[in-house]
């Protein structure tokens, strides 16, 4: 059985999957060669495997996200955990000694910062400050690609500098990727990793039956071709994959060929006005018996 203790995320990010983290990695098929993660988010999910691996016992772990804010925090993390600790509580104490108007303002300042800022390790700290304090962690861009989420309204920030310093040593072994899904699955299949390995996958997820119609701003502008996501899939060939979704009668269509199995009712936000309840889904190509936590 998994560890019932749910490591967090450094990272605050809508939709993480730490409600529901217990019943699945109990789900998740375990040694295997490599376990493979191609939509990192907020990396709770690896996390909590690499804190698991002696009962899942992977021996490699690949991962990767498009969003290259979130894998250079991870590689900063990784490499760098000193600095990034410096510099992430200095920003946090600023905030917390201001008062409202003035964090509001200090926010914007930051955010705009983070816009412009070209340096690689400054960036990832920025990152990381405005993923705390804006709007309930949500990742938006403009249509220039700018971070444009409002202020959260957080009246104070905890950094736990023991637990980012604990969380480097555990990711050490993690090969961190910056790739569109297809160039790092292509990369995967060529190298000769997915054979013998556990797959694990987190896309956008499609609209849930109630909001059909409405947009869904999850990460950027871009529109996440799910019918294509599963055909390459299929095309990998792997016998140990899992794949989390929202349930909707679309995705009971696009993912159909796959096992579905509930989990439980979360509340997921949209956008940063709403949170609409969501039912969870784990769509696997393997038989599992979900252990529902108590």
């Amino acid at each position: 059985m998994i560890d019932s203790k749910v490591l967090n995320s450094p990272i605050r990010w809508a939709g993480s999957k730490k409600k529901i983290l217990n019943e699945m990695l109990n789900a998740f098929k375990p040694n295997k060669e490599n376990y493979i993660e191609c939509f990192l988010g907020s990396g709770v999910v690896l996390i909590n495997v690499l804190k698991n691996n002696d009962k899942l016992n992977y021996k490699n772990f690949y991962v990767n996200d498009i969003n290259s804010n979130i894998i250079n925090f991870y590689k900063l993390l990784q490499k760098k955990p000193d600095y990034l600790i410096k510099h992430i509580s200095e920003l946090v104490k600023v905030y917390n000694s201001y008062d409202a108007s003035e964090k509001e303002k200090y926010y914007y300042e930051l955010r705009k910062q983070f816009n412009e800022e070209k340096a690689l390790d400054k960036k990832s700290i920025l990152f990381c400050f405005l993923m705390k304090t804006g709007f309930n962690g949500v990742y938006r861009e403009n249509k220039a690609g700018k971070f444009n989420v409002p202020f959260g309204r957080i009246e104070e920030i905890v950094i736990n500098e023991e637990y980012l310093g604990e969380l480097s040593k555990l990711i050490k072994p993690v090969k961190f990727y910056n790739l569109d899904y297809k160039s790092f699955l292509d990369e995967m299949k060529n190298d000769g990793k997915v054979e013998n390995s556990f797959m694990y996958f987190d896309p956008p997820y499609l609209p849930d039956d109630l909001l059909v119609g409405q947009k869904q701003e999850l990460y950027t502008n871009d529109t996440f071709d799910h019918r294509g996501f599963v055909d390459k899939i299929i095309d990998l060939k792997s016998k140990y994959v899992m794949i989390s979704m929202s349930d909707s009668k679309q995705a009971d269509d696009i993912y159909g060929g796959f096992i579905k199995n509930s989990m439980k009712e979360t509340l997921r936000t949209i956008n940063p006005v709403k949170l609409f309840p969501s039912t969870e889904i784990a769509f696997t190509n393997y038989e599992i018996e979900l252990k529902k936590e108590e």
